[in-house]
């Protein structure tokens, strides 16, 4: 399925992409906008586009799925002739967005799409501080894509650079983890497969490896965690971590085989900082983001900013207030004094790195009270504005102003369906759950459900 939500860019001006979603463009392998004559028109689109702004070099990698090389061929194809290419091969998304950072006048190129089945795949673009495009940007290479004809097929080599993916991990850091701390690490058999071994040493049992493009986030990675679960209660492991197809985030799973999520990973390293003596000056999540963080920094004195969902969104905020941390409880932590994107295989070696420093008996004593949440989905015919939702307006304004900040309420379009997205957090499991039933009657009835 195409993606056609309507966002704003950077200016604030509404741009409606017919092809760009919240990550890319998005669909199934081989299949339109990405079949391989497609992928050839794209690669023509992004070196137009790319040389317009003075750019003149490609940095490509990819996942394994089987359609990732083909992919790539016929990009690059497209491209031929427009700009130089550097090609880093089978590579997490960090390391594209990593190395395009530290060349000059280069974006990036990913293909991948990231925790979706083995059947799909993606484009996904960095520009040249190695964070994802603008949507000016992806209207620009919409417009030049539907204007490309069709690209004669020649031959293309995929020849990668290896000393520049050594120069990403020697960057990372490898960790040995001492005996007394076994953990098991789920790949999902994708792109981080090859590396993580190289980075993470000692008492470590693999999950989700060797990189198989047919098995790619197949019952494995971060969202199928009960493989991973069940080994490690069953190795009596200290830690689980779990990878998403492309690496760009990661879960944890504790001792005892419970979701440590994004947001309790970004608490810790907020509480790692802190003890450091490296106070933070603030934290930024998305709407999404749980409202017991929030409560938890207010006691460290750290405010935290949301944003819209979406990792490009919370770069955007770190670059405007200067600041350095930001995550989604999916998984996507970003440590900008590391790399300018989220980093599944930088986030595990942060975190592992806070846990070893608190004594063994305190390994997750440190997590904050999550607040109960729900989410409810309400499919209708039309997508209504929601302030054109009389009903549920009316019902919100009064909720808020009866509970004030003891609860949180979300209410959002979704920006691929005709669904209307309800979420409500508070403190107190009743008032959570009488709240989110309040404005689902009020929305069935703005929307004649």
């Amino acid at each position: 399925m195409i993606s056609r939500p309507c966002r704003q860019n950077e200016r604030g001006y509404m741009v409606d992409l017919r092809y760009f979603g919240t990550d890319g463009v998005r669909g199934l392998a081989l299949a339109s906008p990405l079949t391989l004559e497609e992928t050839a028109r794209w690669g023509r689109a992004w070196g137009l586009v790319a040389r317009e702004q003075g750019i003149e070099e490609m940095v490509i990698g990819w996942d394994p799925r089987s359609s990732s090389e083909p992919l790539a061929k016929a990009f690059l194809q497209g491209l031929n002739g427009l700009l130089r290419h550097e090609i880093l091969g089978m590579i997490p998304t960090p390391a594209v967005a990593w190395v395009t950072q530290r060349r000059p006048r280069a974006w990036g190129l990913m293909i991948s799409a990231s925790h979706n089945p083995p059947e799909d795949n993606g484009l996904k673009g960095f520009n040249g501080d190695g964070e994802k495009l603008s949507e000016a940007d992806e209207a620009a290479l919409e417009a030049a894509f539907d204007s490309s004809a069709a690209i004669p097929p020649t031959e293309v080599s995929l020849q990668a650079d290896a000393s520049a993916v050594s120069a990403y991990l020697d960057h990372l850091g490898a960790l040995t983890l001492p005996p007394d701390f076994p953990i098991v690490v789920d790949c999902a058999h994708g792109a981080t497969a090859p590396w993580a071994p190289h980075l993470l040493k000692g008492a470590v049992q693999w999950l989700g490896i060797p990189a198989d493009g047919t098995r790619i986030n197949v019952g494995v990675g971060s969202t199928h965690l009960e493989r991973l679960q069940e080994a490690v209660k069953k190795q009596g492991a200290a830690a689980g971590i779990a990878f998403d197809g492309d690496g760009d985030r990661c879960l944890f799973v504790d001792a005892s085989g419970e979701l440590v999520d994004g947001d309790q990973l970004l608490w810790l390293l907020a509480q790692d900082r802190h003890d450091r003596g490296k106070p933070l000056p603030g934290l930024v999540g998305t709407l999404m983001t749980n409202g017991g963080l929030e409560e938890a920094l207010r006691g460290l004195g750290i405010p935290l900013v949301r944003t819209a969902v979406g990792d490009k969104f919370m770069l955007r905020e770190l670059a405007v207030r200067g600041w350095d941390l930001a995550a989604e409880a999916s998984g996507h932590v970003i440590q900008k004094q590391v790399g300018p994107s989220g980093d599944g295989l930088a986030t595990t070696l942060a975190v592992l790195r806070a846990l070893l420093m608190r004594p063994p008996e305190a390994r997750w004593t440190w997590r904050f009270q999550s607040w109960p949440l729900k989410l409810v989905n309400l499919t209708a015919a039309e997508r209504r504005p929601v302030e054109a939702c009389s009903q549920l307006s009316a019902a919100m304004e009064n909720l808020a102003a009866l509970h004030g900040d003891t609860i949180r309420m979300v209410v959002r379009w979704s920006g691929t369906e005709p669904k209307l997205r309800l979420m409500v957090e508070a403190r107190e499991l009743t008032l959570m759950e009488e709240t989110i039933a309040t404005l689902e009657v009020a929305a069935r009835a703005d929307l004649s459900l």
